[in-house]
Parts: structure tokens; C-alpha cells; sequence
């Protein structure tokens, strides 16, 4: 089977005829920006471009380290212009109101909202939505919905496309990965050539003050439930004494997540006062109910949540329990 037999979802056609009508799109990813919503942004500004359209890219997390080889990136804006309005804001990978960068309300800088996510519960209120948890990334549902629009991608938008991919399959090893993945992303190689450059910055390209990062978060690394369930805790006085940013740690709970015999990984970010994030990873047992229960989403194997005004203490004593109760 070739990449072209797989036809254009039909969910996607208003969502592109909604772009196709815009002349001024705002784009939105959720806040702790990843290379799946820095691929998107960057592959839709391109498509956009393409079209005569103009286009805002929107995220007050700016561009990590690792993502910054992808040229478009550059164009990525960390504050909105005041009174700033827009025919469309395209928003992605945000299933509610809370996963917006703080301060923004999409209902009033934009005419119209557009809402598209690969995530399995999304309640967010839009105009046009589409919603598929079938696609391992946003870049994947975006190659059908270009092709819907009339766009064959150039090598802009395949680099920022196969990036997307890549990054949120975890290099075509999660479960969500599947043969029309393969299927897009060998029409995107066959654009791009060599593709070992991504491959190599997104996960293995490393500072010497990630590798210390890792080391100190390691040293907090506890086992659960004889082994079946793992912990582990970034904090703000980690990332100072390491130099970076929370937006410079994308793979750390990939790195620490390889603990032979455990289901459940779950990484405690403490990172501001009175909140922790904690982002969940399982092998078989659905956790984004979970996340959910706390106001977060998620995949059902790859979810995250916050709780407010607590302590990190006070989050393990909270979710603790409740991811020891999901084990068999």
C-alpha cells in the first residue's frame, strides 16, 4: 500500500475549509510547548505562507534548545500583541480552557475557533473540531488535513511534519504508531533525504547540564509496589543548579523511564510555588483517567496533571495511592 491509498478523514474537511476561508490565523499550542505542537505550528505557518494567508505563532514557552535546528521556529512569538484580533485562532493539542497559555482567551482575540488534538478526551469549546486519537501526532492528522487543503508539502513542511511524528512516537516505538505512520513519514523521507539530523537533536544531542539534571533527578528515583510502579521528582532548585529552564527537559521522563518490570512511571514537577505537574507514563494500564480526575488529559498510556496549592510532599501523598490502585 502506498501513502496516497490512504484517503483524507472526512472529520477534516470543515477544519480545512475553515482555514481556507481565513486570511489572518493565530496558532496556539498548549502550555509546556513539545516538538509535536513546534512541528505543527511551524508545518501550518508554511502551508499558510503557501496560500498568501498570514499567521501568528503564538507560546510564551518560546523554542527549547533541541528543537531550534527547524528554521520556522524562528517565528514563534513569546507574548500576544495587545488588542491584537485574528479571523481564525487554530489551537492544538489543548483539551480545555486550562491548557492555554495563561491570560489568552481564544473566544475574543479570534472571529473563530478551530480545535484539533490527537488526544482521546478534548472538551475544549471551538467552532470547527476535529479530534482523532488514532494519529500518533498532530503532525500526522496535519499531512491529511493539507492534503485536503490542496498543499503537497516542500521541505519545510516535511522537516517540520516528520519532526511532529518523530518526536511524539517516541521514534516510531509507542503504541499509537501505526502502518499509515510509517506510510506519511516515508513520503516525508523521500522529501527530506537524510533525516538523521532530527533524529540525532531531538535524542541524542545532550549539554552537560542535562546530563546533570538527569543525574539529580535519578538520585530521587523510587520504587513502588515491589517495582511495578516508579517515581521520580524534578525541582525548581534542579533546574537552577543545572542552568536550565522545565522547557529544556523534553526527554527527561523518557530517560528515566527504562526501569526494567514497571508499568507506571510518574515524574513530580515542582517546579512552582504551590503546583506540581506530574506527567504519567504506563505500559498497559490506562492513566489519563487519572490525569483527568485532577483536571488533565491525556493518551491513555501518556497523560499529565497539576495539582494546586500543594506541596511535592503533599502530591506524592495525593496520587500515590491513587496510581497504586490502578495496578493489578
Amino acid at each position: 500500500m502506498q501513502y496516497s491509498e490512504y484517503k483524507v478523514p472526512s472529520e477534516c474537511h470543515e477544519v480545512a475549509q475553515a482555514l481556507l476561508g481565513s486570511q489572518n490565523v493565530l496558532i496556539v499550542p498548549h502550555i509546556n510547548i513539545d516538538g509535536d505542537d513546534l512541528g505543527s505550528m511551524v508545518a501550518c505557518a508554511e502551508v499558510l505562507k503557501q496560500l498568501h494567508k498570514s499567521c501568528y505563532l503564538y507560546s510564551p514557552d518560546g523554542t527549547p534548545e533541541m528543537f531550534q535546528f527547524i528554521e520556522g521556529t524562528k517565528n514563534i512569538k513569546i507574548s500576544l500583541p495587545a488588542e491584537a484580533h485574528f479571523d481564525t485562532v487554530l489551537v492544538l493539542e489543548c483539551p480545555q480552557l486550562s491548557r492555554l497559555p495563561e491570560g489568552l482567551d481564544i473566544a475574543k482575540v479570534a472571529d473563530k475557533v478551530i480545535n484539533i488534538d490527537h488526544h482521546p478526551i478534548n472538551n475544549l469549546p471551538a467552532d470547527f473540531t476535529w479530534i482523532d486519537a488514532s494519529f500518533c501526532a498532530l503532525g500526522e492528522m496535519l499531512y491529511f488535513l493539507f492534503k485536503e487543503m490542496d498543499v503537497e508539502p516542500n521541505r519545510p513542511i516535511a522537516e517540520a511534519l516528520y519532526t511532529s511524528i518523530v518526536s511524539d512516537s517516541g521514534s516510531f516505538r509507542y503504541p499509537s504508531t501505526s502502518a499509515r505512520t510509517h506510510l506519511v513519514a516515508a513520503h516525508l523521507l523521500n522529501i527530506l533525504g537524510d533525516i538523521s539530523y532530527i533524529h540525532n537533536a531531538i535524542f541524542s544531542s545532550r549539554t552537560f547540564a542535562d546530563l546533570r539534571l538527569q543525574s539529580l533527578a535519578l538520585e530521587t528515583l523510587r520504587l513502588h509496589s515491589e517495582g511495578r510502579l516508579v517515581t521520580a521528582s524534578l525541582t525548581q532548585e534542579m533546574l537552577m543548579e543545572c542552568g536550565l529552564d522545565e522547557k529544556d527537559t523534553q526527554q527527561l521522563i523518557a530517560q528515566l523511564n527504562v526501569v526494567r518490570g514497571s508499568q507506571i512511571f510518574a515524574l513530580f514537577k515542582s517546579t512552582q510555588p504551590d503546583r506540581v505537574r506530574i506527567s504519567l507514563r504506563s505500559r498497559k494500564i490506562p492513566i489519563n483517567n487519572l490525569a483527568a480526575s485532577h483536571g488533565g488529559g491525556g493518551h491513555a498510556l501518556a497523560a499529565a496533571c497539576s495539582l494546586e496549592g500543594v506541596s511535592l510532599e503533599e502530591a506524592y501523598s495525593i496520587v500515590l495511592p491513587e496510581l497504586e490502585a490502578l495496578l493489578p
